[in-house]
């Protein structure tokens, strides 16, 4: 039993922890009787008989620093949690609005999920989009349903079953929120920096308050600076304290790497909200910071990619997904840029918005139909191309990170201009 589980982790004499949470996994499905069907190494998830994927990637992130005693009740609870899915998934309009909570999630969060909703053969519109208000940056602001054991953020179809506006399904969750979170506590983790972990899975929704009047401030200096790398994890420090600006920019780093990923995004309370926080241009850490920035979005890219390539697949559509290059200039960190390209040619290419974007002539062969290597670029700025060929480049609804639809190939006219301005580099 279970074979193709065994082959996928045991060919290696020594199991690595992933591995280990994995078939820990396994056999707790199998105490509690709901082993899955099968699993994909690669995608590093696992298939029920009911449809359901379920991906080990947060499970591992807040098992891994456990004892025995804590991974066995994290592993236990998970495996519960799988099986209140399907038992919870009709929708009461009355009840739904006292079972509603306030969260923040990032936006690619919400992309992808409607592009796996796509996959699974939902309709290819926002229909079943999670609902979401903008907040800051590359965050969101959404409505979850709270379970015993599961959260899920409420999709646009949810709300409409229940006849409940965003902003009244928010203005609720929020009052929901406010009458049943415990005192915030935060508690000193060093440098002037100080960490609140004791709302769970609601943790994210202090950013949705206003720091101290509706939560007392621990002692920082200056206003708040606050990160948010999971929904599980809230840090603050004060604008005045540069060892803990850099402590968050540490912590920024690794974000990602956190169980139920926020951002790696620093944030600012500049009086009614929160906006993005940047290090003085020209500064080590503005440049670390851009870097930081630059990676997770090209993370992002690179899962949205496999997502957009999978649904068109499915569908039968050839249909090219751009991907993100990353230049860096030897021993230069400062120099890294990113780079997508467009090449002549061809039609409805999905490209990524990124800091360059070139544009390739290619030469076909007549014979054969196959596009030859060619050296006529043009390496622009993508400010520098939507001047120029803009009207070339149509925004794709429904995406994050956004991607932009190629129309058409820049004329003569064009091409001669990009030409000029790529010589400059």
């Amino acid at each position: 039993m279970l074979n193709w589980i065994k082959k996928s982790l045991f060919g290696q004499p020594k199991v690595d922890p992933y591995d280990q949470c994995t078939i820990e996994f396994i056999e707790e499905c199998k105490r509690q009787g709901c082993v899955p069907a099968s699993y994909d190494p690669q995608a590093r998830s696992f298939q029920f008989t009911d449809g359901r994927n379920v991906n080990l990637h947060n499970l591992f992130a807040t098992w891994l620093p456990l004892d025995q005693r804590g991974r066995a009740e994290a592993i236990e609870r998970f495996v519960r949690s799988i099986d209140e899915s399907p038992k919870h998934a009709d929708i009461s309009p009355e009840a739904l609005p006292d079972q509603l909570m306030p969260g923040i999630r990032p936006r690619a969060l919400i992309g992808n999920a409607l592009l796996q909703q796509w996959i699974s053969g939902a309709p290819a519109d926002a229909t079943t989009e999670i609902a979401w208000l903008p907040f800051a940056g590359d965050l969101a602001a959404c409505v979850v349903r709270d379970m015993p054991l599961t959260m899920a953020p409420m999709a646009r179809d949810n709300l409409k079953f229940a006849d409940l506006p965003i902003e009244d399904a928010m203005s609720k969750a929020m009052t929901n929120f406010r009458a049943r979170m415990p005192a915030v506590v935060f508690e000193p983790v060093g440098d002037g920096v100080f960490g609140c972990n004791n709302l769970e899975d609601h943790q994210s929704a202090l950013l949705l308050l206003q720091p101290g009047k509706d939560y007392a401030l621990p002692p920082i200096e200056g206003v708040p600076i606050a990160l948010v790398p999971g929904r599980n994890l809230f840090y603050l420090t004060g604008s005045a304290n540069m060892p803990g600006l850099a402590r968050l920019l540490d912590m920024s780093e690794t974000a990602n790497q956190t169980a139920n990923f926020c951002s790696s995004m620093i944030l600012q309370w500049v009086g009614d909200g929160w906006s993005e926080f940047h290090f003085d241009p020209g500064t080590a850490n503005a440049d670390r910071q851009r870097l930081i920035s630059m990676r997770q979005s090209t993370i992002d890219y690179d899962f949205q990619k496999q997502l957009l390539d999978q649904f068109y697949q499915k569908q039968g559509l050839d249909i090219f997904v751009s991907n993100v290059l990353v230049l860096q200039k030897q021993d230069r960190e400062a120099s890294v840029t990113r780079l997508t390209t467009l090449a002549s040619g061809t039609s409805g290419t999905l490209l990524p918005q990124v800091e360059r974007l070139g544009f390739v002539k290619q030469t076909i062969d007549p014979d054969t139909g196959a596009a030859q290597e060619s050296s006529d670029i043009a390496d622009v700025t993508w400010s520098e191309a939507m001047d120029i060929v803009g009207h070339l480049f149509e925004p794709v609804a429904c995406l994050y990170p956004p991607r932009f639809r190629a129309l058409g190939f820049p004329d003569a006219e064009a091409w001669v201009r990009l030409k000029a301005l790529a010589r400059r580099v």
